[in-house]
């Protein structure tokens, strides 16, 4: 809990399907887009977004020639200490709550002794590396 508050974030989003590809948003795979909120978002939060969504592109590429889009609708942290990487997490969660897909296996954790929020991306993960784990 740094400054004793933590990290929170609170995501509103749905989803749409088309034959076409989407306007006005982000290509996270062939056929998985994501459109950002119409209002003011802050650029390191759309790049984890588009990172924890990436995390599920083998769930959600659509296979029958359509296209899924990711729509978010808001995107805020609630009185929370700001630390950028939450979004990656918070948009893992909303996917796993609403598009029925399996936690992709991210998480966050305080370590005490460095005072320190530290992430896990899991095995051989390295956020943002074009080189996947083997």
């Amino acid at each position: 809990m740094k400054g004793g508050i933590g990290l929170a974030a609170d995501l509103s989003a749905h989803t749409e399907e088309t034959d076409s590809t989407p306007s006005r948003a982000i290509q996270i795979d062939q056929r998985l887009h994501l459109r950002l909120p119409e209002v003011h978002i802050y650029w390191k939060d759309s790049a984890w977004l588009s990172y924890g969504l990436s995390l599920h592109t083998a769930e959600l590429s659509r296979n029958d020639g359509g296209h899924l889009l990711v729509v978010v609708d808001s995107f805020t942290y609630p009185g929370a200490d700001y630390q950028a990487e939450v979004a990656a997490l918070a948009i893992d969660g909303w996917v796993h709550q609403n598009l029925n897909t399996p936690p992709c296996g991210i998480s966050v954790s305080f370590h005490q002794s460095h005072r320190k929020f530290c992430f896990d991306w899991g095995p051989g993960m390295i956020p943002f590396c074009d080189d996947l784990p083997g």
